[in-house]
């Protein structure tokens, strides 16, 4: 019974979102309706695809979801367009062309979290904590480092969106699967118009509520972000604020992983339908918990380009020339501030047998037993940057091949962690490092650290042209907590025609020298608690040196890539759940193959990865990852095209990890092995001028393959649910 209410308050306190969500499903579906009856009579009365037929914004297949060499103000074909979306490199806001979701195809296949890598490992739920399975595709741990489970999810500089439309631009997607016990929805859209030629402004949203498919595993994701920009020959400014909300409903994952595998066995009935998913006994099911990771961002951006006046040898309407600007060096300012919270709350009292730790270095706490308090771990962080640059513009002259740009960024941190818990303070045992001893003394109930960096760096580009392109960046820390740091990254392509059409090479590499994340270092609360009291258990920095290459052939779809990265010191969190650092050399070989083939109404996509780690108890990866799209297209009408298909996901065995809902970090385990397990989903894709929706059956495999489908240990992915979704794009 208590169990039960506590539930009923988890979800009654997102009521208004959910009525908020069916009064936006239905407006939706009636929206569609309308396009649908419109788009028939208007293909009745002329038979041609109209003005508006189209709404991709340009060539890019859906494997190009980005093109980071290709500057706004040089691609003139791109800006032609009704709608162009660009994004910025993060602290000299170069901006360049990125893709819109507006893919025809696969847009069923785009809204599932396993979309979101090639192999992915996560709690089931969209918007639950997700880790890739992919060691290249992990990014450095956040300082905040609860965050990261959560980094699908969350706009950063490097992601965010900037527009430029002709006509206001509005895109509404609604997603929902499951029934009314375990719904999961997701309302996304975007809102953006230009005032001018120079002035864009908009915003956007993103709600994601899941009652769960499984025992106390719902959450509510919600974001937003407003943003705009301001684009002159002389200055420009891009601009956003963004928050986000996220509360996950934490259940450990499943008591005892039999109640999936062996269902007729552990219920005692011999049928499996005796005993459902939302039954299925949780290791907190006595003790419902909840993790609430909070988050806001400033960001702003601007330049002042000095140059000077062409004049062309074209004349305008009047006959007289025509004058371009030519920017020939730009002043660069930054500001970026992030403020974030982590809350990990339970009502639980008393003795908590679902953790019970033991220490074995003294760098961790012995558990607390028996406090009478509710749990309310607490950690806030936030960050302040500010930089400055110089740059010299790449072209304008004839023998400026490249841009070259220096900057000095200055960074305010502060983290305030609790002191004490439920009112009591642990004193170390002399010598030990353990805080096992309630104190009576007075104390603070919390603690703040401040840490101030200055780095500098500068970057060298050459992104015009086609026959040799190359970005080198990098920077030091001089003065501050990260002094010493370093990060040095680099990448070169040529591209040349080859069977009439595109085919590229690209090198690219990295070498760093990176401080441990803050909470890595440091993390007070009931179950965790490690604290570097000297320098000898103090984390060191880690080293890592990364080279690889890439090969792109148009002509066949192909491509293939492979690379080696080598690191020092690597930090992982070991079986006890606690952090650790590697301090000999580990290597990590990959290689990565993609083939997509399309002949008339047939598709097949294809990808596949290789990995190679040279220790897998510290850094476990499956062998094989593997991705295959087989579908057919073609019109049913003229203004109504159909996708129907199967895609496939799989990777072989291997330790993945477990995660830990206390610490919000993906552990180490050596219990069970995960994977060897097909996801199979069927689904259809509808594409009706400016409307998407799509109809998808879920993990089709659970009918008829041996239920052993686990993404992390004790966490299952979604049993067969059936899944269905509309997006539509209005400009005009």
């Amino acid at each position: 019974m208590q169990k039960e209410y506590k539930e009923r308050m988890f979800l009654s306190q997102k009521r208004p979102f959910v009525i908020y969500l069916q009064a936006m499903r239905y407006t939706l579906y009636i929206i569609a309706l309308l396009i649908i009856t419109s788009d028939v009579i208007h293909a009745q009365r002329g038979g041609g695809r109209g003005d508006r037929g189209g709404f991709s914004l340009s060539n890019l297949t859906s494997s190009q979801q980005e093109i980071p060499d290709s500057l706004l103000v040089a691609d003139s074909a791109a800006l032609s367009k009704r709608v162009t979306a660009y994004r910025l490199t993060q602290y000299l806001g170069d901006p360049y062309i990125a893709s819109m979701d507006t893919n025809r195809l696969n847009f069923g296949n785009s809204t599932l979290v396993e979309a979101k890598s090639l192999a992915v490992g996560y709690l089931a739920n969209l918007g639950a904590p997700a880790q890739t399975r992919i060691f290249s595709e992990r990014k450095e741990a956040r300082d905040f480092s609860y965050a990261d489970a959560f980094d699908y999810y969350i706009t950063t500089p490097e992601n965010a969106y900037y527009y430029d439309t002709k006509l206001p631009y509005t895109n509404i997607m609604f997603t929902q699967s499951g029934a009314s016990t375990n719904r999961e929805d997701q309302l996304k859209g975007v809102l953006t118009w230009n005032f001018g030629k120079k002035v864009n402004m908009g915003g956007e949203m993103d709600y994601i509520y899941s009652r769960g498919q499984y025992n106390s595993n719902g959450n509510s994701l919600l974001s937003y972000r407003l943003f705009g920009s301001y684009r002159s020959d002389k200055y420009e400014l891009n601009a956003y604020l963004s928050n986000f909300n996220f509360v996950t409903y934490e259940n450990g994952g499943l008591a005892n992983d039999r109640y999936l595998t062996n269902t007729d066995e552990v219920s005692g009935t011999g049928s499996r339908q005796s005993l459902t998913p939302k039954n299925y006994p949780v290791r907190f099911l006595n003790t419902p918990a909840w993790n609430r990771v909070r988050g806001k961002q400033y960001y702003l951006t601007h330049r002042y380009n000095l140059g000077f006046t062409r004049e062309l040898q074209e004349v305008d309407e009047e006959g007289n020339p025509i004058e371009v600007f030519v920017p020939v060096s730009s002043i660069i300012h930054t500001f970026e501030y992030m403020d974030n919270r982590r809350r990990f709350i339970s009502e639980m009292q008393g003795i908590d047998t679902a953790y019970i730790k033991t220490p074995t270095n003294n760098r961790q706490l012995l558990n607390v037993f028996g406090l009478d308090e509710s749990l309310n771990d607490v950690a806030s962080a936030w960050n302040l940057k500010n930089t400055f640059a110089l740059s010299l513009r790449e072209g304008f002259q004839d023998w400026v091949k490249f841009g070259l740009s220096a900057f000095i960024r200055l960074e305010k941190r502060k983290f305030k962690l609790p002191a004490a818990i439920d009112g009591l303070k642990y004193d170390k045992i002399e010598g030990s490092g353990l805080y096992p001893q309630p104190s009576t003394l007075d104390f603070p109930l919390s603690e703040t650290y401040d840490e101030f960096s200055t780095y500098v760096g500068a970057e060298l580009s050459k992104r015009q042209g086609t026959l040799l392109t190359y970005n080198v960046r990098g920077e030091l820390g001089l003065v501050g907590e990260d002094l010493g740091e370093f990060r040095v990254n680099g990448e070169l392509q040529t591209r040349f025609p080859l069977f009439g059409k595109e085919a590229s090479i690209k090198a690219k590499g990295h070498i760093r020298n990176v401080a441990p994340a803050f909470f890595h270092q440091y993390h007070h609360s009931r179950y965790f608690w490690w604290d570097p009291d000297n320098n000898s258990t103090r984390l060191k920095n880690t080293q890592q040196m990364y080279a690889g290459g890439e090969i792109y052939l148009a002509s066949t779809g192909t491509t293939l890539s492979a690379g080696i990265e080598s690191i020092q010191n690597y930090i992982y969190f070991g079986i006890d759940g606690y952090p650790y650092q590697h301090g000999s050399n580990l290597q990590v070989v990959s290689a990565r193959f993609k083939q997509d083939i399309r002949y008339r109404a047939f598709g097949w996509e294809n990808e596949a990865a290789y990995q190679l780690s040279s220790d897998q108890d510290i850094i476990p990866l499956p062998d094989i990852s593997v991705y295959s799209n087989l579908y057919f297209h073609f019109k049913l009408a003229k203004v109504l095209t159909l996708q129907i298909g199967a895609d496939l996901h799989y990777n072989t065995e291997y330790y993945a990890p477990y995660y830990e809902p206390a610490t919000q970090q993906f552990q180490l385990q050596k219990e069970k092995k995960i994977g060897n397990y097909p996801l199979l989903n069927g689904y259809v894709n509808f594409h009706l001028k400016q409307a998407r929706f799509f109809i998808m059956g879920y993990n089709l495999g659970s009918f008829f393959i041996e239920p052993n489908y686990f993404s992390l240990l004790h966490y299952p992915i979604n049993p067969f649910v059936l899944k269905m979704g509309i997006s539509v794009v209005f400009n005009n």
